[in-house]
């Protein structure tokens, strides 16, 4: 009879040692898959938004430049970049604070040349939600690039 019962405590004392390492592993493959989600989620929003940005880029308003219905972005409006961004934020479902940036790497947005957009927000892994009061953020990102069209 004693020899069962040390039996049981055994089994309790590894179940007591092992079952916080196996919680650790199974949050961390949750807080995985949360990251990747909110990454794939965030180019997913960029593609969004560059496919915006390709779609009414060159004859987003008035006319700039030696296209009749281009804009340089130099003198365009905010009001072309909120529109993308709202775009990208719109498109971002579930993933909170995210920050846009649009450019235009061959310096104006005529027809054929390309337009950059990149999504970004932070992630927050859930063992510093709950030890570290949110202190230790990730930066995930997400971004495409495309050519003007119209």
């Amino acid at each position: 009879m004693r020899a069962h019962r040390a039996e049981e405590a055994q089994a309790l004392v590894e179940f007591a040692l092992v079952l916080p390492v196996l919680l650790m592993l199974i949050l961390g493959l949750f807080d995985l898959a949360r990251a990747v989600e909110q990454e794939n989620t965030l180019a997913y929003a960029a593609r969004e938004g560059s496919r915006y940005a390709i779609v009414h880029g060159a004859s987003a308003s008035p006319a700039l430049g030696p296209c009749a219905s281009c804009v340089d972005p130099t003198t365009a409006s905010a009001a072309a970049d909120s529109a993308i961004g709202g775009v990208v934020t719109k498109a971002a479902i579930s993933v909170p604070n995210v920050s846009v940036t649009v450019d235009y790497p061959d310096g104006h947005n005529y027809r054929g040349d390309r337009v950059s957009v990149d999504a970004s927000a932070p992630f927050v892994p859930l063992p510093s939600t709950w030890l570290l009061n949110g202190a230790l953020t990730i930066t995930m990102r997400g971004g495409s690039e495309l050519v003007i069209q119209y």
